[in-house]
């Protein structure tokens, strides 16, 4: 995945990005923050990944290397990109069930994230991610460290986070979820 988005690949690597573009409601204010956490604390070790309709911040303005990846309409692109970093970061103020955190996990992708709205039913602590309390970005940094500092670690946050992924949201789970809704409407019905 890194080669085909000409990434190095023996870098450390983030990702955040919204299809719709960061936004306050989606911490775009908070993210270079925590990134400034990590230069700190990782001088040039760590990079970050964005994708979204606009660019938060001009690049030079980030504490960090910044690849920024513009609006991306093609799944398997997506499904590229979320392979090609180490954690997705979700930084959000508010987010009900942001289908970016179930897509990382889905190609294998762990997720630092605040434990707020629906994150929590997506990311479980020390297992596919990393919950912060809510706006706590040193306390996220904390975690993006914790999952990065080990390879053994990492690679299995990928495996849970994927088979977590599958386990919550295949097709085949959803839909079956779908019919038992609709079986027990009708029967109510009747």
């Amino acid at each position: 995945a890194r080669l085909l988005l000409g990434l190095a690949p023996d870098k450390k690597y983030l990702l955040a990005g919204s299809a719709g573009g960061m936004a306050h409601n989606k911490g775009e204010d908070l993210l270079p923050q925590l990134m400034g956490h990590l230069e700190v604390v990782a001088p040039g070790a760590i990079e970050l990944l964005i994708f979204g309709r606009y660019q938060p911040a001009p690049t030079e303005q980030w504490p960090c290397k910044v690849h920024w990846l513009g609006s991306v309409r093609d799944d398997s692109v997506m499904a590229t990109i979320y392979s090609a970093a180490d954690v997705m970061i979700v930084p959000s103020r508010q987010d009900n069930l942001p289908n970016t955190a179930v897509e990382a996990q889905a190609c294998g992708t762990p997720v630092a994230a605040f434990n707020l709205g629906g994150l929590p039913d997506i990311v479980e602590h020390e297992k596919s991610g990393w919950l912060a309390p809510p706006f706590e970005v040193e306390a996220m940094a904390k975690g993006v460290l914790w999952m990065l500092q080990d390879a053994e670690r990492i690679a299995m946050l990928s495996s849970q986070s994927r088979a977590l992924a599958l386990e919550r949201y295949s097709p085949a789970v959803v839909v079956q979820q779908y019919c038992k809704v609709y079986d027990e409407a009708l029967r109510k019905g009747r």
